[in-house]
């Protein structure tokens, strides 16, 4: 089920350009109610899974998605991500099962969202998505916490943005 959903989102648009960028709007989806389920833990970077990061590697072992490697410097990589034909063609044949069917109506409601965050800067993404992970009924406190954890002045320019980000993905229940 997380491995057909991922791939859907990530077939939905040209390429994921990070895998923070990937991580990072996962997590917003899913704090809004996708039913992705991925266990997070809190990072350096914000909230990061390590089983989400293990299905991209399967995926990409599958040759579902593609990551393609970016050296930004000696000792930095960006890994870009996007569809494979053969994963396109699975996803296409798995949607016309009676399963496959009823998983895309669940997950057809989070691509728009998932492809309007593919569009947000990656610095905004990863402080929209640790206001949220510190988001616990008060916004103000999250965002707070945030400027600590991150050490920015509390008139940071992307801060604002970022809390407005992140109550568009408020948690759910």
């Amino acid at each position: 089920m997380k491995d057909y959903w991922l791939a859907k989102l990530i077939s939905s648009v040209r390429e994921v350009d990070s895998r923070k960028r990937l991580q990072k709007s996962i997590y917003l989806l899913q704090r809004s109610g996708c039913p992705l389920q991925f266990s997070y833990i809190f990072h350096y970077y914000g909230p990061y899974s390590f089983e989400l990061a293990g299905l991209i590697d399967q995926l990409d072992g599958a040759h579902i998605i593609k990551e393609t490697p970016e050296q930004l410097s000696n000792s930095v990589v960006r890994y870009r991500s996007k569809i494979t034909p053969r994963g396109r063609k699975a996803l296409a044949k798995f949607e016309k099962s009676r399963i496959g069917g009823d998983l895309k109506s669940q997950i057809s409601k989070f691509i728009k969202p998932f492809k309007t965050l593919n569009q947000k800067d990656p610095g905004l993404l990863e402080l929209a998505a640790t206001t949220s992970y510190f988001y616990r009924g008060r916004w103000a406190e999250a965002q707070k916490q945030t400027v600590i954890f991150k050490k920015l002045p509390r008139n940071d320019s992307k801060l604002k943005q970022a809390l407005e980000l992140a109550k568009d993905f408020k948690p759910s229940g």
